[in-house]
């Protein structure tokens, strides 16, 4: 049954993501959740069934995708593991999209071919320690040094930081916020240990610190002062893309609330015949295809080249709020056994509570939503 009326080249992408990650990345996600470490060999795997290039173009080794079909991969890579999920949108949605969509030729030949073929990882920088919800006031700063920029501050929170080669950055400069293609190994830049987290163990996240780091003109995105336009455009795109990875969460933790209901009994029968739990799994697979088909309608929109500023944060917003209530919901079906390591539904809630605030928090997309509805009014 077709019901979200895709293709057969979307329906027939989505049937081989599903096989590849159950098959090859979920029989691992507890391992990566125990070891905390980044898998680069499965990424490397990844990247040999061409993943990694998904939304790219053929001409630099890419599968040219669209929207629709980069949304079910998201969402498949998500469910079989969140921190595998996590890691992999910002390499392919925002680092290599950018790049992609927004660099010179000379660009593009440079870093597409290792970001695609997973010799090379990449991470996004745009958040700084004093908060990342005025994304478009950055304190890290270049100034122009004859024809190179030196690139001085902080970025905080970023996914893949410690494990990346190449970084999509931001900053300062005397004409607006610019964008900045920067390399592991340039003198005076240094990405800081790997953070503690609650969650999406892993997925490495770190600091980035920048000391008069020389970057030559050649590394700049786009032209001066238009690094923000292309981040923001980016990331109304990146908030449907981030909505499927919390689907994918909110989809297997379902699916686990299910298995763990028919399976344990209580007063001789499975508490799936209990009114009590069947209710809220009711509501549970409501909730997840609420939120699937905002996304769907938003990557509909993108691939038809309508604006989607309001249905990205509508389904962002909607799918970050559902999901951690069927995450919640599913350690409740769980009892006691879900609040124990030994069942994978302490994990989902963990991970994805990442995502009421990376990507714009719930606060964020509420206020994204009310401006583009009701309208933008003075302080």
């Amino acid at each position: 049954m077709n019901k979200y009326h895709l293709t057969d080249d979307q329906l027939d992408a989505w049937d081989a993501i599903r096989r590849f990650a159950q098959e090859r990345i979920a029989p691992f996600a507890k391992e990566i959740e125990d070891s905390n470490e980044f898998p680069r060999e499965l990424f490397r795997e990844i990247a040999g069934q061409g993943y990694l290039g998904a939304a790219q173009s053929p001409d630099f080794g890419g599968a040219g995708c669209d929207a629709v079909t980069l949304c079910l991969i998201l969402e498949e890579i998500s469910k079989a593991s969140g921190a595998v999920g996590n890691s992999f949108n910002t390499h392919v949605s925002l680092v290599t999209e950018l790049i992609g969509t927004h660099g010179t030729p000379a660009q593009k030949d440079k870093y597409l071919g290792a970001l695609i073929s997973g010799r090379k990882f990449g991470a996004f920088g745009l958040t700084e320690p004093s908060g990342g919800s005025n994304a478009g006031a950055p304190l890290t700063r270049a100034v122009p040094d004859g024809n190179d920029w030196l690139l001085s501050g902080s970025k905080a929170f970023i996914t893949n930081g410690p494990i990346a080669d190449i970084f999509v950055v931001t900053a300062k400069t005397p004409n607006g916020v610019s964008a900045f293609i920067v390399e592991r190994g340039m003198p005076g830049f240094e990405a800081g240990p790997p953070d503690k987290k609650m969650g999406m163990h892993g997925s490495p996240t770190s600091s980035l610190y920048f000391d008069e780091v020389r970057v030559p003109q050649a590394n700049m995105l786009g032209a001066e002062g238009t690094g923000f336009r292309k981040f923001a455009q980016a990331l109304d795109r990146g908030r449907i893309n981030v909505a499927s990875l919390i689907v994918g969460i909110a989809q297997a933790s379902y699916e686990a609330a299910v298995v763990y209901a028919r399976e344990r009994e209580q007063f001789g029968r499975p508490i799936a015949a209990f009114q009590g739990v069947q209710f809220p799994l009711a509501e549970m697979v409501t909730d997840i295809e609420a939120s699937r088909l905002l996304i769907l309608n938003g990557a509909r929109m993108y691939d038809a080249g309508l604006p989607i500023k309001l249905e990205s944060s509508m389904a962002k917003y909607f799918a970050a709020e559902a999901a951690l209530r069927v995450c919640d919901t599913s350690i409740a079906i769980h009892g006691g056994y879900g609040y124990y390591c030994d069942f994978p539904v302490e994990r989902y809630f963990r991970d994805v509570k990442c995502y009421h605030i990376a990507e714009g928090t719930s606060q964020i997309q509420r206020l994204v939503i009310a401006r583009e509805t009701v309208g933008r009014y003075p302080l």
